[in-house]
């Protein structure tokens, strides 16, 4: 039995070292975590696993992100002490459960909700700064075998690494993202802008640049509430997302004022992303709490072939101009700067 255990266990702390080296590389929270989570699943060979974080506001547990199982438990909120992992969190030490029927913890509310069958569960505190955030759990061994000591110690290493990844990239999201949108953040895009101008002088390369806001912004928040302005602005960062290339930067630059730059682009091609991003958001259904709200947005577009500028102040300044009398012109539409006394199109 010895030499089939020993095997067994080293091939799973040579994956966790691998999967943590790429853990410990990735900045982006969101792959963070589902990376995490996929790590957690294959390397506990579960069916599930899913990280619960600590809401410092109500003392209630969520659930942040999942693999395998139901999204359905994010619609899901525990208080702190109660469930399994509500005494995870209450005690800060792990819990291993190989049969819920018979935990006096277990809530069975949450397979109600999702029609998941929990038959086993091994729970974990998310420790950070000497304060427990949260936990990661694995849920039912896929061979059908019990979670055993062995697993537990594999899983509190695993997670104590994992609270610093986490650290570092919400540092590194709160540096460089807009926390409500999760795009980039203004100090970011200028950064970045101001870099590529100067590479775009130097070489004689392209740079288009678009900027855009929302029309009757401000109807919106006065009419359905400024909760349902937020979820307008992160619905729109995410389409705008979904209709521009990876390669292109996305800043919120300020309010319900955007940009995207679009390094090695010509005048047509980033007046047809432009025009994508328009009709995209003219398309999309946003509907808060049962209310359909009429989106729209208006566009400004320069161009570095077109309209070469001694500053990338100027630069800017001139796709703003652009944007402005979109604005003053009937909204939602595209206008491209110094082309025929700023022509615009629709």
């Amino acid at each position: 039995m010895v030499k089939t255990e020993k095997p067994t266990l080293i091939q799973k702390l040579y994956k966790m070292m691998d999967i943590l080296a790429l853990i410990n590389s990735t900045q982006d929270l969101d792959n963070l975590l589902h990376l995490i989570m996929k790590t957690i699943k294959d390397v506990m060979e579960a069916e599930a696993s899913s990280l619960m974080l600590l809401d410092p506001a109500t003392n209630e547990l969520y659930f942040s992100t999942v693999e395998g199982g139901s999204n359905k438990v994010k619609e899901i909120r525990i208080p702190a002490g109660q469930g399994i992992a509500g005494q995870v969190v209450k005690t800060a030490k792990p819990i291993i459960v190989n049969d819920v029927s018979k935990s006096e913890f277990f809530l069975k509310t949450v397979d109600k909700k999702t029609s998941f069958k929990t038959k086993a569960i091994i729970c974990v505190p998310l420790i950070s700064r000497n304060k427990t955030v949260g936990v990661l759990e694995a849920l039912n061994k896929i061979n059908g075998e019990d979670f055993t000591e062995e697993d537990v110690k594999l899983f509190t290493a695993f997670s104590n690494q994992v609270s610093v990844a986490i650290d570092n990239a919400k540092l590194y999201n709160m540096a460089f993202y807009d926390g409500l949108t999760k795009v980039f953040v203004r100090r970011y895009v200028e950064a970045w802008l101001e870099t590529e101008y100067a590479r775009v002088k130097r070489y004689k390369t392209n740079l288009s640049l678009i900027m855009f806001d929302i029309d009757h912004f401000k109807k919106i928040n006065d009419t359905y509430g400024h909760q349902a302005g937020d979820y307008v602005l992160q619905e729109l960062a995410q389409t705008v997302k979904a209709n521009v290339r990876s390669a292109d930067i996305i800043g919120r630059y300020g309010g319900e004022e955007f940009m995207i730059c679009l390094p090695e682009t010509p005048i047509d091609k980033a007046f047809n992303s432009a025009q994508r991003v328009r009709q995209a958001v003219e398309q999309k259904e946003f509907i808060y709490e049962g209310k359909k709200i009429p989106v729209t947005i208006s566009l400004g577009l320069t161009s570095f072939h077109e309209s070469p500028e001694d500053t990338v102040t100027k630069f800017v300044k001139d796709t703003d101009t652009a944007l402005y009398y979109s604005k003053e012109h009937g909204r939602n539409q595209v206008t491209v700067f110094g082309q025929e006394k700023l022509k615009k199109a629709a």
